[in-house]
């Protein structure tokens, strides 16, 4: 069953699509055979009953703009938690900002390299590791292995309650930026453009240029049969609502495909691998 979301899509970031979760952030546009398609940078914010995530920080671009759509959305209430799948820029670019103006706000993920980055704010680390669970009141945030990896240290994360997997730069795909698509979900615009899919991976997962994505495929299987998420929210790319075991096929066939002793296949030659 898809999702209806509370509000209707606008064209533009940020979209609540509940009461207590909203969809944060903006676009960067980049050439792909001649034109200009987007990427998402995306950030979620939950409202648990009792304490608030947010998912990602957001792009540092997008601060004058995030800073006070998270906070009318928060509505009076702080923020306790951040959550960085990983150390990169865009997912945690701005986590000194969201802990200045929240003082009493932790940092969670596999923070170690953070604490490089940002030395004074150690005291308000607090690693994670897959299997903990984090109570926001009245559902649970799970941190979950992170199949599709930008960086070895990228966890993904699981809300309990809207059953949202949180899969950073996995499940992401580029998009031509149509009029009102920045926040549509995949059940509200065509079905993404598989070339688009293979040409972001190559960039943001560059392993998927050089292996064999397809041994990857069982373990996806496994945590989406596990969790049973009945939304997947990529950092780079629409929330997918669609049917996800449908959308999945999509998105291992967007894995760039590796032929052992001949190298990667480029995005350009739109090979496919089927899922075993």
């Amino acid at each position: 069953m898809k999702i209806k979301a509370l509000d209707p899509p606008t064209g533009n970031l940020p979209r609540r699509i509940a009461e207590d979760l909203l969809w944060a952030g903006g676009c960067m546009g980049v050439t792909f055979k001649g034109k200009t398609v987007y990427g998402h940078f995306s950030c979620f914010l939950i409202k648990g009953s009792e304490k608030t995530l947010l998912v990602d920080t957001g792009h540092p671009m997008h601060w004058d703009t995030l800073e006070p759509e998270i906070e009318a959305f928060l509505d009076g209430r702080p923020l306790d938690y951040v959550f960085s799948t990983h150390c990169e820029f865009p997912h945690a670019g701005l986590l000194p900002n969201w802990l200045e103006k929240y003082p009493n706000a932790i940092a969670l993920g596999n923070i170690w390299d953070d604490r490089l980055y940002y030395p004074d704010l150690v005291d308000r680390f607090q690693p994670t590791e897959p299997g903990d669970r984090i109570d926001l009141g009245d559902r649970e945030f799970l941190i979950v292995p992170a199949i599709w990896k930008d960086l070895n240290s990228s966890q993904w994360g699981f809300d309990t309650k809207s059953r949202t997997l949180y899969v950073s730069d996995g499940f992401a795909y580029l998009h031509y930026h149509h009029p009102g698509e920045t926040d549509y979900m995949t059940s509200e615009i065509p079905t993404p453009d598989i070339e688009l899919v293979q040409f972001f991976n190559e960039r943001a997962l560059q392993w998927t240029r050089y292996t064999d994505a397809s041994l990857t495929f069982t373990q996806i299987d496994d945590l989406l049969a596990a969790l049973k998420p009945r939304l997947i929210a990529p950092a780079h790319g629409g929330l997918i609502d669609d049917t996800i075991e449908e959308l999945a096929d999509l998105f291992k066939n967007g894995m760039a495909v590796y032929q052992p002793g001949q190298g990667p296949v480029p995005a350009s030659q739109n090979r496919m691998v089927t899922a075993k």
